[in-house]
């Protein structure tokens, strides 16, 4: 259910099916996919049909390129899956890697790929793990071809989340983060992956202390990514029990970097509980990009929230 549109020319083409991407949402009219870079762009997950569960799954998504970047070269996407067990919920956010040609296209493809291959998945009836784990490998498999040769490889960062009422599972490459938020409490929000980066990788080798390991020009230098050329693609995961409700947020380092603490994280959402309609879901992934851009912005910025909390009227 888009919600804003994006500032994208219309004579832009689908990266997947070549027809001209006029939609108001900047989604491609033919095939429901969005073009590579789109400056602004949100989406609010179709909710679920009124029915007995007494928990449901919300979702909503919000990029930015930020007041810094010439384009964005962040993407996300989110979905519902019918399953014979009940709905589940697929959603990825990528990071195109600045440092490399084709990073917009690297995460658009990534995140495209990884939700088809999430639904089919699902839908074929393999259990939450291993439905993540097919989501992960197929956007490695689909960022690898797109190089056009030794050199060229376009690159991104790569995290999702598959998540039911009763479990979740969260993947992982790169910088990009998953966190567990609780705005009623926010000293309990953590940060649910481990960066795959030249700082993380020093503090936990215990080579340097964290605030220097931050403070180094390397510290946000990655250590693995999806490419073609990329060493050790092979996703990280966590799953866990979902015992109480709760946001689930997945972001690119645009947000991070400014409100890089789970308690500042969920302090800044909007509400002081766990949001129970779409728009408040959506008000919430807004809220957290606009505040990196208001600390500065310097990055592509953005935010997936997805929420586990009580059925409308339960």
């Amino acid at each position: 259910m888009p919600i804003e549109p994006a500032s994208v020319s219309p004579s832009v083409s689908c990266g997947a099916c070549g027809e001209p991407t006029t939609g108001e949402d900047a989604r491609c009219e033919a095939c429901g996919r969005r073009p590579a870079g789109v400056e602004h762009a949100e989406d609010v997950l179709e909710s679920p049909e009124a029915g007995t569960a007494a928990l449901i799954v919300l979702g909503a998504g919000v990029t930015d390129r930020g007041h810094r970047r010439r384009r964005n070269e962040d993407a996300f996407d989110l979905v519902r899956v019918a399953t014979d067990a009940g709905d589940v919920v697929v959603a990825v956010v990528c990071d195109g890697v600045a440092s490399v040609p084709g990073g917009a296209t690297a995460s658009r493809a990534a995140c495209d790929v990884a939700v088809a291959a999430g639904r089919e998945a699902l839908a074929g009836g393999q259990d939450l793990d291993e439905a993540a784990a097919t989501t992960a490998d197929a956007a490695r498999r689909a960022v690898a071809a797109l190089a056009p040769g030794a050199g060229q490889a376009p690159a991104c960062t790569y995290v999702a989340a598959v998540l039911d009422t009763e479990r979740a599972v969260v993947s992982w490459v790169g910088d990009s983060r998953a966190y567990w938020l609780c705005p009623a409490t926010p000293e309990d929000s953590a940060v649910l992956t481990e960066d795959d980066s030249w700082a993380a990788e020093m503090v936990a080798a215990g080579v340097v202390g964290a605030q220097d390991a931050l403070s180094d020009p390397r510290a946000h230098v990655i250590t693995r990514w999806l490419a073609a050329d990329a060493p050790d693609v092979v996703a990280r995961h966590r799953s866990w029990v979902l015992d109480d409700t709760g946001v689930l947020l997945l972001c690119s380092d645009g947000v991070w970097n400014h409100l890089p603490d789970p308690a500042v994280l969920a302090a800044a959402l909007p509400s002081a509980s766990t949001p129970t309609d779409a728009d408040g879901v959506h008000a919430g992934a807004l809220a957290l990009v606009d505040a990196a851009l208001d600390d500065g912005g310097h990055d592509n910025a953005t935010a997936v929230l997805l929420t586990v909390g009580p059925a409308p009227g339960t």
